[in-house]
């Protein structure tokens, strides 16, 4: 039955990446040339003998934008609010991304670090291609991953499928006390320095590879614009479809129904990942205050083997600020929030990840 309904979602993932590639651009048309050539020359030629008054060409306007139809962006007429940016880049541009990035949680902040580098070209002027290997956490974390995002609706709603070879990055947790009699205190004996303190199991700061897998990962990228300052962006990733399962994928945190005066009050077990599609719906919002400078937060959910049980999904948050100082250069930082929805004994914002990413585009 699994292998029935993985293969149903693959079919049904690559007929719509054809539906992509097969659209053509549409292009805007004048009005005019859908009237009669000869509509507009009355019988014996329609001069009525003037000297031409009244037909002077308009003189074009230097401060004036290029006119571009239906979104198909040059460099040189490329948008610098990053909202008025098509979904998908214009044939013959490309666009490159470098990204270095550090663990700044509340423990182990900047013992870590990643770095990423992800491309893309338009292929055509609704067929992006994609590409990028991406890692953090010291190399325990990464992802390679080669697809392409085409225009079913051009500009509203795309399809997009990457083939991706990833593993995550495991956190390793111990026991704090809280609040700590000295820096990152943990219990002696079962017991604190500060007999009033409680004892937090959290992330240590220190991280274990988990398995490698070999995923399809399926989105629907989304835009609305519901003023030209401000979208709705959504389901750039939804779900994933797994080919194999691995024994070390992610850390499940359980409370501990009667915890006993002084002891944790949850336990953590080491899960796998099997052979399951993932649900990895995103949502939301952006906005350029002024052109230059792009404001984005969206938040993930992730559901590994769609088990919805408590402890098995995470919610991290990213808030992204991007400044663009023409249209071939833009740079910025994310700011992520690992989950937001964690288990007892952990704050929102204990764990989190920072990057700073700068990136080009060249081309016709």
């Amino acid at each position: 039955m699994l292998r029935l309904l993985s293969r149903g979602l693959l079919a049904l993932a690559l007929s719509l990446g054809v539906v992509a590639l097969d659209a053509q651009p549409v292009y805007a048309q004048d009005d005019d040339e859908e009237e009669d050539d000869s509509g507009g020359d009355d019988e014996g030629g329609g001069d009525d003998g003037g000297d031409g008054e009244g037909e002077e060409e308009e003189e074009e306007d230097p401060d004036q934008p290029p006119v571009t139809a239906g979104g198909l962006f040059t460099l040189k007429s490329y948008p610098v609010r990053e909202i008025s940016r098509p979904l998908t880049l214009t044939q013959g541009i490309t666009q490159a991304r470098l990204s270095l990035g550090t663990d700044i949680s509340a423990k182990g902040a900047f013992e870590s670090a990643g770095v990423s580098i992800e491309g893309a070209y338009g292929y055509r002027d609704n067929v992006t291609l994609l590409g990028g290997f991406t890692s953090a956490y010291n190399m325990k974390q990464f992802g390679v991953y080669f697809g392409f995002e085409g225009a079913l609706a051009y500009d509203i709603v795309d399809f997009r499928l990457a083939a991706n070879v990833h593993r995550n990055a495991v956190p390793e947790y111990q026991t704090f006390c809280n609040p700590p009699a000295m820096p990152d205190e943990m219990p002696v004996g079962g017991m604190c320095m500060n007999t009033g303190a409680s004892q937090d199991v959290l992330p240590s700061g220190d991280f274990s590879a988990g398995g490698t897998k070999f995923s399809l990962d399926i989105g629907f990228p989304f835009r609305y614009a519901i003023k030209p300052e401000i979208a709705i962006i959504a389901l750039y990733t939804l779900m994933s479809i797994d080919f194999n399962s691995v024994d070390k994928d992610y850390v499940q945190v359980t409370p501990v129904s009667m915890p006993e005066p002084g002891q944790p009050v949850v336990t953590t077990t080491t899960k796998g990942n099997g052979a399951k599609p993932d649900l990895n719906p995103s949502i939301g919002i952006a906005t350029n205050p002024v052109p230059p400078l792009s404001v984005v937060i969206f938040a993930q959910l992730r559901i590994p083997d769609f088990d919805t049980s408590a402890g098995a999904f995470q919610v991290p948050v990213t808030g992204r600020i991007e400044f663009s100082p023409n249209q071939k250069f833009d740079i910025g930082l994310e700011f992520t929030l690992l989950n937001v929805k964690p288990p007892e004994g952990q704050s929102p914002i204990d764990n989190r990840f920072l990057a700073l990413f700068a990136q080009s585009r060249f081309g016709k």
